[in-house]
């Protein structure tokens, strides 16, 4: 039986062999495989339509059903950038069966706020992460060169980490949680950063992204590096060209 992860490495193979909007059309259903809700299987079952998932259309679907009345044999694994994934409906799965797993989180570095394309406020931010019981939460808005999800400048990051350090000062009196000043930084193909240098001294800590075309990035400052091995088919990054950047670093 085919499961929600099988499908998108089958409609990810079918989007490299096609070309032009055929192409674009399975890769899109292929990332969105993993978010889908249910298992493409108890749709099936139910005889409802496919095309109520999402970027499924009339098109896709008939694929995907030929592919459940006859699954193809898995004869090679799938490229290394697409391994060791697993879908939204199988990671719920796993938490019913480890109820203690999120008990032992301790806290999330990576958070947005409506300051760049979150929809929640700092403090807002904190009161969810005390409701999780956490210990600690990095504001890790984007920076100015990632325009598409409204990215911050200099200026809004300094007033942003004034407004975290009020807010710090206010949690002492009653709450055990650190607010943590942060920032995801873009960085261009050469690895270079779109913030001043200056403008990151005041932060605790803060992430650089990679969200375009990598070459090699040798720099000793980076304290967590993301996107480096994306699940974007046909993606600009590999892990192999991850190990080469922490072995440059």
């Amino acid at each position: 039986m085919l499961s929600n992860t099988d499908i998108a490495e089958l409609l990810a193979q079918e989007a490299e062999s096609e070309s032009g909007i055929l192409s674009r059309a399975f890769r899109r259903a292929a990332r969105a495989a993993f978010l889908w809700p249910e298992e493409v299987t108890e749709v099936v079952a139910q005889n409802r339509s496919l095309t109520e998932l999402r970027a499924i259309g009339p098109f896709v679907e008939r694929q995907i059903k030929r592919w459940l009345d006859k699954p193809p044999q898995k004869n090679n694994k799938p490229p290394a950038i697409r391994q060791d994934f697993i879908s939204v409906v199988e990671a719920r799965q796993l938490l019913v069966r480890k109820r203690a797993w999120p008990m032992n989180l301790r806290g999330d570095l990576q958070m947005h706020t409506r300051c760049s394309d979150g929809s929640g406020t700092i403090t807002e931010m904190a009161d969810a992460a005390t409701d999780r019981s956490y210990e600690y939460i990095a504001i890790t808005d984007h920076s100015k060169g990632l325009k598409i999800a409204g990215g911050i400048d200099e200026h809004a990051l300094k007033k942003q980490g004034n407004e975290i350090g009020k807010l710090d000062a206010f949690l002492k009196s009653g709450r055990n949680l650190i607010v943590l000043r942060s920032v995801e930084m873009k960085l261009n193909r050469r690895g270079e950063g779109d913030m001043s240098p200056e403008s990151l001294l005041a932060l605790d800590l803060f992430l650089e992204s990679f969200h375009s075309s990598l070459r090699i990035l040798k720099t000793k400052r980076i304290v967590i590096l993301q996107h480096c091995a994306t699940r974007t088919f046909k993606s600009w990054v590999t892990r192999a060209a991850a190990f080469t950047i922490f072995g440059s670093a």
